[in-house]
């Protein structure tokens, strides 16, 4: 039928413009299992980068919001009895506001009320909640809980408009490809003038890592998202697996992946304020990486000694020899090529404190737009 779609010319015009932008742009891509903070990352970009979030974008994100405050309450509710030792609600009547969350269910509400609010915020203010709350590492409870949580009373209201640090802290699966652009100025040492990057998001969960190989090609880093808190978590998909020891295992994959030796390695130790309240609370390292006992570095804190362990167990990682097989298809021969070490860049981050990560990336901005110079220049 004539008049419908777009007309070739503009769609190949498209096309062309986009491959051009491609080519010109610096590519990162994220990396990292799933809740490490990968997301939150691009969001600081587009806060830093471009114009944040428009009143509409932060409206937009209110369901998500409340969907994370029933996800939180009805976690902690639902697990009180099933950790051990089991912890017990402590205010009287709040036997009904526990009954009245977990006869919902877990899954997203159609409305929210204000009996459901009056509900939440009664348990919330619980004993027996907040030290069930305490325990979060012996269940599944999304780390935005807190932030949420405390800010019922906001959140309730009918003309509540969700601020910066609450689209931060948002919890939502990522379950595809998605992709931020943005410029950066260049310094006048490498002529002035701005860079532009690609950077692309994908989900870490197991079942999403089979489309990482999607967006390998022409990468030109990764940032790979390690959070430092999960050391004594387990993951959601599988409760037998340590999330710390699956991010590690992950990443040594990807560093010894021969599709991306040519892409620059940083790594993020993520979520440094709940490793440091974690390690500042007598949650014991050793417990979970039985080697930190003969970790023999002291740096004059507990909490510096476990980054410095963390630190090194990377480094020690990236310097694995690999030998991967190339195979000619025309002599129809395999031939084994051993891979040199690989430098990498490690930085403590907190992925929802937007002047600690403006702070990561302006030093390491010099070292990519360095190679994104030498990319706009050749074309």
């Amino acid at each position: 039928m004539f008049g419908c779609g777009r007309p070739k010319n503009r769609e190949n015009d498209e096309e062309r413009e986009h491959d051009r932008r491609f080519k010109r742009s610096t590519k990162l891509l994220l990396l990292g299992t799933g809740e490490s903070g990968k997301t939150t990352i691009i969001k600081q970009m587009k806060i830093l980068h471009i114009n944040g979030f428009s009143t509409e974008e932060k409206k937009q994100k209110i369901p998500y919001i409340k969907q994370n405050i029933h996800e939180s309450i009805y976690d902690i509710v639902y697990n009180m009895d099933k950790i051990d030792p089991p912890v017990k609600l402590e205010k009287s009547g709040n036997e009904e506001c526990a009954k009245f969350i977990l006869d919902l269910g877990p899954e997203e509400l159609e409305e929210y009320t204000e009996e459901y609010f009056d509900n939440v915020k009664s348990l919330w203010n619980d004993q027996g909640v907040q030290k069930t709350f305490e325990r979060s590492n012996e269940y599944q409870l999304i780390d935005s809980a807190q932030h949420f949580l405390d800010r019922i009373d906001e959140i309730r209201k009918p003309d509540y408009i969700p601020s910066t640090q609450d689209i931060l802290f948002c919890r939502i699966r990522t379950t595809s490809i998605s992709e931020i652009e943005f410029s950066v100025p260049v310094p006048k040492t490498y002529g002035g003038g701005s860079a532009n990057f690609l950077m692309y998001d994908v989900g870490g969960q197991r079942g999403e890592r089979r489309k990482w190989i999607q967006v390998f090609d022409g990468i030109d880093a990764i940032l790979f998202i390690i959070a430092a808190s999960d050391f004594d978590q387990t993951l959601r998909e599988d409760e037998s697996k340590n999330r710390l020891e699956e991010a590690l295992s992950v990443f040594r994959d990807m560093c010894g992946s021969r599709f991306l030796r040519k892409a620059g390695m940083i790594v993020f130790l993520n979520k440094q304020d709940l490793f440091q309240r974690k390690i500042e609370h007598g949650r014991k390292l050793e417990k979970y990486f039985p080697e930190y006992k003969n970790f023999n570095k002291t740096l004059g804190s507990a909490v510096d000694n476990a980054k410095a362990f963390l630190e090194e167990k990377i480094t020690q990682m990236s310097k694995i020899q690999v030998t991967v097989k190339n195979y000619n298809p025309i002599t129809k021969t395999v031939t084994e090529e051993k891979l040199p070490p690989r430098d990498i860049y490690i930085h403590h981050t907190i992925a929802t404190d937007t002047q600690n990560v403006k702070k990561v990336f302006d030093s390491v901005h010099e070292m990519i737009i360095k190679e994104s110079v030498k990319n706009i220049a050749s074309y």
